[in-house]
């Protein structure tokens, strides 16, 4: 399996967006984004697009992001059936693919956004478009906290997520058992990237990654003596993962832009 199959069975609608950007860029092909995808899985738009309608849905837009929401962190998107959607999800594109209207046309970014949910199995992502009932402002949402801002954060955040093992007891197993639990988790929630030219990005991704990876380890309750000391834990660990949503949503968006405006 190649680590473009992992990256689009873990992340399909951050893959998918940076990778459609990078082709707008022309920084990779058309063939290379499509053979990315073929390599991972089944991609089908909802109502009855194949892979060349899902491509063609993300390209040409005014404007593109990617939110990661969670019950509690709408991560700016407005109430309604496609947060709803994207909540359950984990993930969502949001694009505005309005036509130009002359001076009438609404203020950049701001419309009734499309929104591109990823569903199904690591076999068969099938992708639901719908339409959201009131103006959300895609350009604004493209703008996240500063990545050098969020990196800050995440240097301290690691260290607090590797603490938060370190103070639960119970049986973890071998060191080497616990560092390939890890290492397996990372893998899985690792996003391989197009050619780009912003490390940042990347140091970003791999901190988000590894957050995830002790969250969800320490979540299944492998670790710990009892309940009770993971319900203690449940606070950091739902704040250790926000961060690390926030993170990755944050680099996405910026290659996004970095591409965008490159080929623009």
């Amino acid at each position: 399996m190649t680590s473009s199959s992992l990256m689009l069975r873990s992340w399909p609608a951050s893959a998918l967006a940076v990778w459609a950007a990078a082709r707008e860029a022309g920084r990779c092909s058309a063939d290379d984004v499509l053979h990315t995808l073929h390599d991972a899985q089944v991609h089908e738009l909802d109502p009855g697009g194949d892979i060349l309608d899902l491509l063609g849905a993300v390209s040409g837009a005014n404007a593109m992001c990617v939110r990661l929401p969670a019950p509690g962190d709408a991560q700016g998107l407005p109430p309604g059936r496609p947060t709803d959607a994207a909540m359950a999800a984990g993930e969502v594109i949001l694009i505005d693919d309005r036509e130009p209207e002359g001076p009438s046309t609404p203020a950049a970014g701001t419309m009734r956004a499309l929104a591109l949910v990823p569903i199904g199995t690591a076999e068969r992502c099938r992708w639901q478009s719908m339409r959201y009932d009131r103006d959300v402002a895609v350009g604004a949402l493209l703008s996240d906290s500063p990545l050098g801002e969020v990196e800050y954060e995440l240097r301290s955040a690691v260290a607090e997520a590797a603490t938060s093992i370190a103070a639960l007891g119970g049986r973890r197993g071998s060191p080497a058992d616990l560092r390939d639990a890890l290492a397996a988790r990372v893998s899985a929630s690792t996003i391989d990237l197009p050619p780009h030219d912003n490390p940042r990005v990347d140091r970003v991704l791999a901190s988000a990654a590894q957050i995830d990876a002790i969250v969800s380890l320490t979540g299944t309750g492998e670790l710990g003596d009892s309940g009770s000391q993971l319900a203690t834990a449940d606070e950091r660990l739902r704040g250790l993962s926000a961060l690390a949503r926030r993170a990755r949503s944050a680099a996405v968006n910026t290659l996004i832009a970095d591409y965008r405006f490159r080929a623009g």
